[in-house]
C-alpha cells in the first residue's frame, strides 16, 4: 500500500514524527513516541542548556574546581597568601626600626650619642619623604595643628636653652614635667620613682639624650616611653596620655616625647610617674634631678 501523498501546505517544523523502541530480535513495539522537528529541536536545546548549567555550577560551587581549572587559587589559600603578605610588610618594618634601634643603641654602649649630622639623617628616615608629612599635615585637625604647633614651640625653646653650666655636674640636667612632687620614692612601699602633678595635657620631656627603647600600652603603666641614656641609665615615663615617639628613635634633653595623662590601673588622675635606673637599680630620682628655679 503506497504512502498518502503529504500536504504541501503542512508546515515542515510542525510535520508529525513516531519515535518507537522495538526489540531487535521480535521488533516488536515497545514504546512510541509522536514528536516534530520543533519539538526535537526544543527538546535538544533544553537538554544542552541543561548540561552546560549543571556542568558550571559543580565546578563554581563545589571542591571539584580546585582539580578543573587550571591555575584555580582555592579561597583559603587567597587569604593565606594576603595574610602572609601582610605579615611580610610588618616583618619587614620591625626589622628596620629594630635596624635604627641598634645603631643607636651601639653608640650609647660606646658612650656617646649619635653626632648632630647622624641623628639628622635618622630622624629624616623616621619621618619619611616631604609628601608624606604633607598629606598628612592636610588630615589634622585645627586641634591637632595648635598641639603641634605648641610642642614645637616647647621643642624649640628647650634645644635653645641647650646645658645650663649649672648643671653640667648633675646627672640629670632636665626636668621631665613643670609640675609638683605628689608621691616620694619608696622602694619598700614597692613605689620605684616619683609622681608629678600638672593640668592634663602637658608636655612631658627627655630628661637627658638617648634612645626610646620602650613605647607601648600596659596594663598597670598605661602608655609608658622609656628612654636609654650612656652610663648605663634608664628612663622611665608612665600613665600618659599619648607617645610622640617610637621604639628606636633618638631624643635630645628637653625634647618632648609625651602628654601627660592618668591611663593604666595604677593611676587614680593626672600625673607622670617618673622612674630612674642606674647599672639596673631603681635610684631616688629627687636626689638626681635639679631644682626648680
Amino acid at each position: 500500500m503506497s504512502n498518502p501523498k503529504k500536504d504541501p501546505n503542512k508546515r515542515y517544523w510542525l510535520e508529525p514524527f513516531v519515535l518507537k523502541l522495538q526489540e531487535q530480535q521480535t521488533f516488536s513495539e515497545r514504546w512510541e513516541l509522536p514528536v516534530t522537528r520543533l519539538g526535537l529541536g526544543l527538546a535538544s536545546t533544553f537538554s544542552v542548556v541543561l548540561i552546560v548549567g549543571l556542568t558550571y555550577f559543580v565546578v563554581a560551587h563545589t571542591p571539584l574546581r580546585e582539580h578543573v581549572i587550571p591555575g584555580y587559587l582555592a579561597e583559603d589559600a587567597r587569604k593565606a597568601a594576603k595574610s602572609a603578605e601582610g605579615q611580610t610588610i610588618e616583618i619587614s618594618r620591625q626589622l628596620e626600626q629594630q635596624s635604627r634601634y641598634l645603631v643607636a643603641l651601639q653608640s650609647i654602649l660606646q658612650d656617646g650619642i649619635p653626632d648632630e649630622v647622624g641623628l639628622v639623617a635618622l630622624m629624616d628616615s623616621l619621618v619619611g619623604n616631604d609628601n608624606a608629612v604633607d598629606s598628612l599635615d592636610a588630615a589634622l585637625t585645627p586641634e591637632d595643628s595648635a598641639l603641634r604647633a605648641r610642642l614645637a614651640e616647647e621643642d624649640r625653646f628647650s634645644l635653645q636653652r641647650g646645658r645650663p653650666e649649672e648643671w653640667s655636674a648633675r646627672s640629670i640636667p632636665f626636668l621631665p614635667l613643670d609640675g609638683e612632687v605628689s608621691s616620694n620614692f619608696d622602694v619598700a612601699g614597692g613605689h620605684h620613682g616619683i609622681d608629678f602633678v600638672a593640668p592634663l595635657g602637658s608636655v612631658v620631656h627627655a630628661v637627658d639624650d638617648g634612645t626610646v627603647v620602650l613605647a607601648s600600652y600596659t596594663v598597670d603603666g598605661g602608655y609608658v616611653i622609656g628612654i636609654q641614656h650612656n652610663k648605663n641609665r634608664l628612663s622611665i615615663y608612665k600613665h600618659n596620655a599619648s607617645l610622640m615617639h617610637e621604639v628606636g628613635e633618638p631624643v635630645r634633653v628637653g625634647e618632648p616625647i609625651a602628654i601627660l595623662g592618668g591611663t593604666g590601673t595604677h593611676s587614680s588622675g593626672p600625673h607622670l610617674h617618673f622612674e630612674w635606673w642606674v647599672n639596673g637599680s631603681p635610684q631616688d630620682p629627687s636626689l638626681w634631678l635639679p631644682q626648680k628655679r
